[in-house]
């Protein structure tokens, strides 16, 4: 684990913890394909409960403010990242069942005596983004290249050229 915060979650949940801390983004290593700058921090609170039938339920809260890749110039985009997501804890032997059937603010995980914390908060945080980040429409700033792109004569207007030379 990369910073070494697992947790029993089910003891979690049932003793009712709390769990306050923030990670670098630089070490979500799934998150850096998104991302235009490696720089800043993702704030997680981790919250245990037990619901009034005994099921034990974690809550993750996250939140920080991530700067992703505009996917139409390139450029960066900010972008204000807070989810909140509550997990109910199912037995290993026990199916997730069909997530189709799940409450739609609670979503069914396994319990684990060793849950990487960080990894929950990466993948919470990865399903938090957009499908697409871009600028709004009309604040994407063209590249230099794009411009030299649009500039560029034709690899076809030598061609034409000579063309007419032999007509």
């Amino acid at each position: 684990m990369r910073d070494g915060v697992a947790i029993d979650s089910v003891v979690f949940a049932r003793d009712a913890r709390k769990l306050r801390a923030t990670v670098d983004l630089a070490d979500l290593t799934r998150l850096h394909d998104v991302l235009f700058d490696q720089a800043g921090q993702i704030t997680y609170c981790l919250t245990g409960a037990v619901n009034e039938e005994g099921i034990p339920l974690l809550r993750l809260d996250i939140a920080g403010e991530l700067v992703l890749a505009c996917q139409r110039c390139l450029g960066p985009v900010d972008f204000s990242l807070n989810a909140s997501r509550k997990f109910e804890l199912v037995s290993r032997t026990e199916p997730l069942g069909d997530p189709a059937q799940e409450p739609g603010d609670v979503e069914r995980i396994h319990a684990d005596p060793k849950l990487d914390v960080v990894a929950l908060v990466e993948e919470e945080a990865i399903l938090s983004l957009p499908m697409v980040p871009a600028h709004a429409e009309g604040e994407c700033s063209p590249s230099q290249e794009l411009n030299d792109r649009n500039n560029m004569k034709s690899p076809f207007s030598a061609l034409s050229a000579l063309k007419g030379r032999n007509d």
